[in-house]
């Protein structure tokens, strides 16, 4: 196994099981279910950052990628008591297709378009909620859902259906740093005042430097490595390259797929969701910008994280 995946491994568990023991003495968890539940992330976690690892992702099989798709949902549900077999399936039977997928039915147009509906359909319609049950209403972990599907479907592309031009990867260069930075200002500068105008944000309430920075660092990294990440790969990385293949024009590949991730936004915050998918539009637009201009996805990541992260930390 990669040394360097064992010594982020060795932080990650170190630094989750404190968390964890932090969050659930201010939520009130009961430590048992507290302890089965960080174990549980904890693992899901650490398959999800194999993923940064070259010589890690190289290693996950067919075989592995299915047969481990449950384990941290059994490793909180049965201590938890909300074990139920039908989510048990329901969790195989989608890895088993999402890994599958090109194996079956190859590389063709037609069926590369499906595939990415079949990986935006649970997250879109928030299905992973109705498999990944909750020990207690406070305690919502339906995200290790999220991170698999995310892993499955970005192995299953990177392993079978290689793309030239994504450029995967959690760590943007040097040059992607300033593309993602000036791309991500701008488009913050561009969609704050307009969100501001129609009602959508209010100004947050100031907490200090020292809390805002920390609250920005993490968010910042969270939506990178997550959210920008999966979003950027298939929008960008993918349905961007697609349609601009299947039309020859750079400009309707962009159109297409902005629209596309604005549509993918209309659930948010109740549906339909227009201000918000407009603004999602629009914010489209500027990281397909940033990922021709970047070259790659990671420039498009940090322009994503950019605009989340000053919408998430200054406003409300």
């Amino acid at each position: 196994m990669s040394r360097r995946y064992l010594i982020t491994l060795s932080l990650l568990w170190t630094a989750g099981f404190i968390g964890a023991a932090v969050y659930s003495q201010q939520q009130g968890i009961p430590a048992s279910v507290a302890a089965w539940a960080a174990l549980a992330v904890l693992l899901e976690v650490s398959f999800y950052v194999s993923l940064a690892f070259d010589e890690m992702r190289v290693r996950w099989g067919l075989g592995a990628l299915i047969a481990l798709a449950p384990a941290p949902y059994l490793i909180y549900s049965a201590p938890a008591g909300v074990f139920r077999v039908e989510s048990m399936v329901a969790i195989w039977v989608g890895a088993a297709v999402v890994c599958g997928w090109f194996r079956w039915f190859g590389r063709r147009r037609a069926t590369d378009l499906l595939f990415l509906l079949l990986m935006a359909a649970p997250l879109v319609l928030k299905g992973f909620a109705l498999v990944y049950d909750r020990p207690l209403p406070n305690l919502r972990l339906e995200f290790l859902g999220q991170l698999l599907w995310i892993r499955l479907g970005v192995l299953a592309v990177l392993q079978q259906r290689p793309e030239r031009g994504i450029h995967f990867g959690f760590w943007p260069t040097g040059a992607e740093w300033r593309t993602g930075l000036i791309y991500g200002v701008a488009g913050a500068a561009a969609a704050l005042p307009a969100a501001w105008a129609v009602g959508f944000i209010q100004a947050g309430v100031w907490k200090g430097a020292l809390v805002t920075a920390g609250v920005a660092a993490g968010t910042f990294l969270g939506i990178l490595w997550v959210v920008a990440l999966s979003e950027e790969f298939f929008f960008r990385g993918l349905l961007q390259q697609w349609v601009e293949q299947l039309t020859g024009r750079a400009w309707v590949a962009l159109g297409v797929t902005s629209v596309a991730f604005g549509a993918a936004h209309l659930g948010f915050r109740g549906f339909p969701n227009w201000e918000f998918a407009g603004l999602a539009t629009a914010m489209g637009a500027v990281y397909g910008l940033a990922f021709r201009a970047g070259g790659g996805i990671r420039a498009a990541m940090v322009a994503h994280a950019v605009v989340v992260t000053v919408w998430r930390v200054g406003f409300r």
